[in-house]
């Protein structure tokens, strides 16, 4: 049944000049004030009708805006929109946050069609149920993440301890309509929670290092132990009460707009525990197994927000020492008799448990959890680290699929981008045909996706050299990437035509069709890129910079790695094969891949030269074109450095072509130039940094390793 609203906001306040602007009707707005969704979503509706010239004034109101909710109908998270004769316009949800997402779609149809008149009727459902962000939080230099030796994670430890960092970060994400946001840790818990069973383990104030981090820092601080004071310096003084209060007021806003919270850890990680209180990061620790399913209990406890724990079953596991038994039973002893715990104390409390694929197996992970109560889920790496390379990633049914369907567990997609930081992204055709193909069936209506890297912070941006532009949200300076996965994860259905109308609300005069076009062509670079140069691990590529965790990779590593499975792609040991036989090559040749990458290059740059000519541009879509230059030159880079691969892949397979090295060597000089191009564009707006899973990205400084590829093809040998 139709929920009665509880109040009505009255605001009469014009926006721009009343005598300058045709009469518009006043609007009242009427809607449940003690939800907080309902509540997010009318005042975005507000700020849609001012900055349209609507008095908002609910004593001789015009027009009525009325939020319901209508539980039986609809379903969660959906809404519908409709207008009832000369009644109100009202919007309906299945629920609190389908109402909410109702209305911060009338305030969208307001803003981007000028008015009332623009709204249009409409029903909308969740395409996939759970659409998040895998966020991995560097709380502190005592309680890191999976990585933090890079640039970002350092840079955002003291953001992560800013309120005004989370309330535009929750907001955006609500706009964006992703409803899950996935914490991964390590092992936070002595200064997140009290725990008064282990005294001497808790901590105040947050620490950052002392010294920089470099390519030699050991990511577990095996060699540079943070507890010791001399190694780090205090960044903000909290008691752990007041660090309490800080997490309880975040949990408490992402509860306030649909955001579940999740934790994720990998193990076994003891930070500030180890040594005390006979723990260890040993298995067979009984002290450690009790230690642990203490912590994660009074974690959940102490925050009745979080929805849930998530939990890998390796990176740091002694495994000799699991005699008798198995990891997975260890997480069920520790992670989950600790949610177990919190359920006890909370009955009727619903937490959900998420159990990874990655170095576990699932019937074994379902014989030790056979007692949880509760929603039980697994994931699966689904795309490697590797978002940006396929849309039709077969990874999943290579590895999982047989097991999810005879053990029928829920299973969330962790979508994996360890391909793109610094530059800015666009492509919805892509993000659309990717998410018609994610196994929805698998998922089973409960889950859905998590997508984040793990080399990078998604806090604040830091490496921008214009002060106007350094210190944003990096889903603020990301904004088109962000809302493409979130938007058409929850509608699939949206148009060419609504994302062109949100570029032209974002950048007022521009040439929508052509930034979209040009946008989507830079941005299709590093997918081919990826398809061709496929790495499986994210330590293993980093584009922007032709790195790995062993520095530049030189035109020698294409001959050591296939192409994707199932692209269709030749190696370029397969093409010089069929050349050297006199064969017709029986799949996509590197040329033919290096040709599309030029062609995507001219196409973009071509629309950066127009969009350039139209207009001068403000500093965001000016840096926002500086990208796509960027990603066009980096485009023609590897276009050459594939030829060049190719060429002495051919003259290695027959000593007697000659030409073939010769072609290679001229291929590798143009690349020198094209990285030059792609350095200059590059440099002019961002700092070098430290990449936590591969390698420093400074391009000047790439620039003479580049020149290395030239060398190598010339004193390159046939094979004997």
């Amino acid at each position: 049944m139709l929920r009665r609203v509880l109040g009505v906001l009255v605001i009469g306040v014009l926006c721009g000049s009343a005598a300058a602007a045709p009469a518009r009707p006043a609007v009242a707005i009427a809607f449940d004030e003690a939800d907080p969704r309902v509540a997010f979503a009318a005042g975005e509706v507000r700020t849609a009708l001012r900055a349209a010239g609507y008095p908002v004034d609910g004593a001789e109101a015009g027009v009525r805006i009325v939020f319901d909710t209508f539980e039986n109908g609809l379903g969660p998270q959906a809404f519908r929109i409709q207008r009832e004769g000369p009644g109100p316009l009202r919007v309906v949800g299945g629920d609190s946050c389908g109402a909410m997402y109702g209305g911060l779609e009338l305030a969208e149809q307001i803003a981007l069609g000028g008015g009332l008149d623009a709204v249009r009727e409409m029903a909308r459902k969740p395409y996939v149920f759970r659409r998040g962000l895998k966020f991995n939080i560097p709380f502190d230099a005592r309680a890191p993440s999976y990585d933090d030796t890079g640039t970002a994670a350092q840079e955002n430890i003291p953001v992560m301890w800013e309120w005004a960092f989370w309330k535009e970060f929750l907001d955006t994400l609500a706009r964006n309509r992703y409803n899950v946001l996935t914490l991964w840790t390590t092992h936070p818990y002595p200064g997140l929670v009290r725990l008064p069973e282990y005294p001497g383990v808790n901590y105040d104030d947050v620490r950052v290092l002392e010294e920089p981090v470099t390519t030699k820092t050991d990511r577990h601080f095996a060699r540079l132990d943070p507890f010791d004071p001399a190694n780090t310096r205090v960044i903000r003084t909290l008691t752990l009460d007041e660090k309490i209060a800080f997490w309880t007021k975040v949990f408490d806003h992402a509860e306030a707009r649909g955001i579940e919270i999740y934790l994720f850890h990998w193990n076994i990680y003891t930070f500030g525990a180890d040594g005390k209180h006979g723990i260890s990061d040993m298995p067979d620790n009984p002290k450690t197994i009790a230690y642990m399913r203490y912590c994660i209990g009074e974690f959940l406890k102490t925050y009745p927000q979080v929805a849930g724990i998530g939990v890998t079953a390796g990176e740091h596991v002694n495994r000799s020492r699991l005699k008798g038994t198995s990891i997975e039973k260890w997480l069920w002893q520790t992670y989950g008799q600790g949610v177990m715990d919190a359920k006890a104390a909370t009955p009727g409390r619903t937490i959900r448990f998420i159990f990874r694929q990655h170095q576990a197996d699932l019937g074994r992970i379902t014989d030790a959890f056979k007692a949880f109560a509760g929603p039980f889920n697994t994931g699966h790496k689904y795309a490697r680290a590797r978002l940006y390379s396929t849309t039709t990633s077969p990874y999943l049914d290579i590895e999982y699929r047989d097991e999810l369907e005879r053990h029928r567990v829920p299973c969330w997609l962790n979508l994996r981008n360890d391909d793109l930081f610094v530059h800015r992204w666009g492509d919805a055709d892509y993000v659309r045909e990717f998410l018609q193909n994610v196994p929805r069936d698998l998922m089973r209506y409960e889950a859905g996706f998590y997508m984040g890297p793990d080399g990078f912070v998604w806090g604040r941006e830091f490496v921008s050299k214009d002060p106007a532009l350094a210190g944003r949200l990096e889903i603020d300076k990301h904004w088109y990437r962000f809302m493409l996965w979130g938007r058409l994860g929850y509608d699939l259905t949206l148009p060419r035509a609504y994302f062109e109308r949100r570029l032209a609300a974002r950048f007022p005069g521009v040439d929508a069709a052509r930034l979209y076009d040009g946008w989507a062509a830079a941005s299709q670079i590093v997918p081919q890129v990826n398809r061709f140069f496929f790495r499986v691990n994210d330590f293993q590529f980093a584009p922007e910079g032709c790195i790995w965790r062993g520095g530049f990779l030189t035109v020698e590593a294409f001959f050591q790695h296939p192409p994707l499975p199932g692209s269709g792609i030749l190696s370029v040991q397969e093409y010089a094969k069929a050349v050297v036989k006199g064969e017709a090559p029986d799949g996509t040749t590197p040329m033919e891949v290096a040709d599309r990458l030029d062609a995507l290059a001219e196409k973009a740059l071509a629309g950066v030269a127009g969009l350039r000519a139209g207009a001068e541009p403000g500093k965001e879509l000016a840096a926002t074109l500086a990208d796509m230059e960027s990603m066009a030159r980096l485009g023609q880079y590897y276009a050459d450095k594939i030829r060049g691969a190719a060429d002495l892949a051919i003259f290695r397979a027959d000593a007697g072509r000659t030409k073939a090295r010769d072609r290679a060597v001229r291929h590798l000089e143009h690349a020198v130039e094209e990285w030059k191009a792609y350095a200059k564009v590059a440099t002019s707006h961002y700092r070098p940094q430290l990449l936590s899973r591969t390698h420093h990205l400074d391009w000047d400084a790439l620039a003479e390793e580049v020149k290395k590829d030239v060398a190598i093809a010339r004193r390159t040998e046939a094979k004997p």
